[in-house]
């Protein structure tokens, strides 16, 4: 029997892609409407005989995250001038392999010889990249927080960054938000057709003609398209299509989405790393790093200052031993904050994570750190406990509790020591603001039994518990999202 690559190697790399981009929008769509257990999924029937003789009709599973893969495997091994066309009926053939190919590359040796928390670790990696698909709410919350903080919010320095509407110019010749309006025009556009400059005009120029044209549209696809060679020679192997979504074909030059679930995240993403990638580019990358730090802290303090009263909190004074951010007093409780805004690498955001990224995160973000929370921990005098939080601003709610079995060390040694994403801060704050009751039920939970021992992983599993994963932070006018969606386009229904 042929492995996957051998399989991938006669069939035309154009119509591959095409072929599995156009499952990745069925699977999407199904998705959205429905409440599967695997909601990132869709089955394709696969016959068999056994004995030799007798036929047998089993399903095989394709996942949402196995389509990049398999458009890159497709456009390393094989071209647009194979003679093989990809069909309904040799697609569960064509999965069914790719499953063998991906148990083979699974990372077996390195799990073969791990420890637990190393398992946990790995984990981490694998279902950080799922976390993305399964949950496309993410999707808007991601994008207006990185609104806010970067263009939205008054309250906000951002005197150490070039202005953003600046840096869009200069690569789009728009502002920010005819740029955002754009790259959503784009995601509608995929939902309909992996080669969305192929739909016509009249079905996205509605509302605003000057801004919603062909030619700004391939403007923005153009931006983030990789070529075939491109994809080959990069060192980031399939990752490339997280920041590059659109593979240009090498017979006529198409523009196709690899998946709707990269195009969608491009959406999430793309103002952060437009700016950030300037920077880079220019040299620059650790102005903006350090920028965005501080931005971070503003918008730490603009949250406490509108979910809680003045007195509630503290921004921690500098000393000569090195201290946490920020202490902040409930009633049950005194939370000590870190506030970390770095992010995890992107070879370790995948289904073989690169392990020695995690343990640079780690490191940077957490390790490092631990000892400013224990300082500060110890300068506090009053008798109520205490709780120490690492705040990231990743967004991997499902991933935290794997952060913390993975590294036992720290947190079982620590067991009123966490992990928390800001996202979670902002749904804890909502408790704290709609039902004082169950925020202080949560903050009891998180405190650590009267035997020392750890009640849970992480704090979003006691939100999950208690029914607290309500994010009220982007609603409204705030909602940067919807506004620029109607004020652009106008009604919209996906």
């Amino acid at each position: 029997m042929k492995d996957f690559e051998s399989f991938v190697k006669t069939y035309s790399t154009r119509d591959f892609i095409y072929f599995f981009s156009q499952k990745s929008i069925e699977i999407y769509k199904e998705h959205i409407h429905s409440s599967k257990k695997f909601g990132c999924s869709m089955m394709f029937p696969l016959e068999s005989f056994q004995y030799g003789f007798f036929r047998r009709t089993t399903n095989v599973m394709l996942l949402a995250w196995d389509i990049p893969n398999m458009a890159y495997l497709s456009i390393i091994n094989a071209n647009d001038y194979r003679k093989n066309i990809m069909t309904e009926e040799m697609a569960g053939i064509g999965v069914n392999l790719y499953r063998g190919y991906e148990n083979k590359y699974s990372g077996s040796e390195y799990l073969k010889n791990a420890r637990l928390p190393d398992l946990h670790k790995y984990v981490m990696g694998m279902s950080y990249e799922q976390f993305k698909y399964e949950n496309p709410e993410w999707v808007y919350q991601n994008f207006n927080r990185n609104y806010h903080i970067l263009i939205g919010s008054l309250s906000i320095n951002r005197d150490g960054l070039v202005d953003a509407n600046m840096i869009t110019k200069e690569i789009f010749e728009f502002t920010v938000e005819e740029t955002l309006a754009l790259e959503w025009a784009v995601l509608w556009l995929c939902y309909n057709c992996p080669f969305p400059l192929s739909l016509p005009e009249k079905v996205y120029r509605k509302k605003d003609e000057r801004i919603l044209t062909k030619n700004n549209i391939e403007r923005i696809i153009d931006y983030y398209s990789v070529t075939y060679e491109q994809v080959r020679k990069s060192p980031l192997g399939k990752q490339i299509f997280y920041s590059k979504p659109f593979v240009i074909t090498q017979k006529k030059r198409e523009k196709l989405a690899v998946s709707i679930y990269l195009v969608q995240m491009m959406l999430a993403d793309g103002l952060y790393w437009l700016i950030r990638d300037y920077y880079h580019n220019n040299q620059k990358g650790q102005v903006f790093v350090n920028a965005f730090g501080e931005m971070f802290e503003d918008y730490f303090e603009e949250l406490m200052g509108e979910y809680l009263k003045n007195g509630f909190w503290h921004k921690i004074p500098e000393n000569k031993k090195k201290s946490a951010d920020y202490y902040v007093e409930f009633e049950k409780a005194v939370f000590i904050f870190e506030l970390k805004s770095g992010m995890l690498g992107i070879g370790a955001k995948q289904q073989t994570p690169n392990v020695d990224l995690i343990d640079i995160f780690y490191k940077r973000n957490i390790e490092k750190a631990y000892n400013q929370l224990k300082n500060s921990e110890l300068e506090y005098k009053g008798d109520k406990p205490v709780i120490k939080i690492f705040l990231l601003y990743e967004s991997m709610p499902s991933n935290t509790q794997m952060i913390i079995s993975s590294l036992p060390e720290l947190f079982e040694k620590d067991s009123n020591c966490y992990v928390m994403t800001i996202e979670e801060l902002e749904m804890f704050l909502t408790t704290y603001k709609k039902d004082r009751v169950k925020f202080d039920n949560i903050v009891s939970r998180l405190i650590t039994s009267e035997n020392g021992a750890r009640r849970y992983k992480s704090v979003f599993e006691v939100l999950r518990e208690y029914q607290a994963t309500e994010n009220m932070q982007f609603t409204g006018e705030k909602d940067y999202f919807e506004k620029i969606v109607h004020s652009y386009i106008g009604e919209h229904t996906e």
